[in-house]
């Protein structure tokens, strides 16, 4: 609730024109780690506010000496993410090259950096997923010669995956096991729409399985042969796993998935269409449920 509260605050103050209004609203205004520049009076639609700030935003914050207070940065990069989503596509590229670049010499920095860009633009949790500002920000650390090798390849790992599982792109092929241990691939299963559902053994997984398996229009979608439901299960093929699973899934395993597909977390659900076509990517099973429904 306080998250909401804060984003709303940020928003409200975007949009307000500088008048004795808005002064007045500003007695209502989020405490900032640092002061946040102001759009001008030129600046007459939200997204040349959110440009100029944007742009700006980082002029009373100097990235270059170490990060001292990290409450107070974490606030403010999710703050600025906020704000990104709102302004042009060119200028949110631009202000986090220039970002990443003043920070490039500071190691500590580019791993905080790193750390709250992940749980603000990549992460599950995420408040806005970008893949394209996250892969600025990953792609920058994967290259740092200031990081040791563990967290360059960290980084690597992630900006390889995002580049083969765009949205609109093929979904990259993988072995599989099917529930009896054939060998196979995900090319050789064919359906006008797939949901690919990743899970493994864990409680959320369970309980995101026994959800969908048990809800009325995906079922009457698979009895109408438009879709086919491949569950996922991520790691080595165990003999037997799959005897108490939904009989109108395809359930295989894989253990190639997880080096090879972007997965934010699991359980996790991929729509694609009939050539494999990423429509969605890393939706919950109440993302799911909503749009079949």
């Amino acid at each position: 609730m306080h998250k909401m509260k804060r984003v709303f605050s940020i928003i409200c103050l975007l949009v307000l024109s500088m008048s004795a209004y808005s002064a007045m609203a500003q007695t209502d205004a989020p405490k900032t780690p640092f002061p946040y520049p102001t759009a001008p009076d030129t600046c007459s639609t939200l997204e040349s506010r959110c440009n100029y700030i944007v742009t700006n935003f980082w002029n009373n914050y100097n990235i270059a000496r170490p990060i001292t207070n990290d409450a107070d940065f974490e606030t403010a990069f999710r703050d600025y993410v906020n704000i990104v989503k709102y302004c042009h596509r060119n200028i949110a590229i631009s202000s986090v090259r220039d970002f990443i670049f003043k920070a490039r010499s500071n190691s500590a920095n580019l791993l905080k950096i790193g750390k709250v860009a992940e749980s603000s633009l990549y992460g599950p949790y995420a408040e806005y997923w970008s893949d394209e500002l996250y892969t600025e920000i990953a792609k920058a650390l994967s290259e740092s010669t200031n990081l040791k090798a563990a967290d360059r390849n960290y980084y690597k790992h992630q900006v390889a995956v995002i580049s083969k599982c765009p949205v609109n792109g093929i979904m990259p092929e993988f072995d599989i096991v099917l529930a009896e241990g054939k060998k196979s691939k995900l090319s050789e299963i064919e359906a006008q729409v797939y949901l690919v559902f990743f899970t493994d053994d864990n409680t959320n997984s369970i309980i995101d399985r026994t959800r969908l398996s048990t809800d009325v229009a995906v079922n009457n979608l698979i009895a109408g042969e438009n879709i086919k439901v491949i569950q996922v299960k991520v790691g080595k093929h165990v003999a037997g796993w799959a005897d108490n699973m939904p009989e109108n899934w395809i359930n295989v395993s894989s253990e190639q998935v997880a080096n090879i597909i972007d997965l934010r977390g699991i359980p996790s659900c991929y729509i694609l269409d009939k050539d494999r076509k990423i429509l969605t990517k890393n939706v919950s099973v109440d993302d799911v449920k909503s749009a079949f429904n």
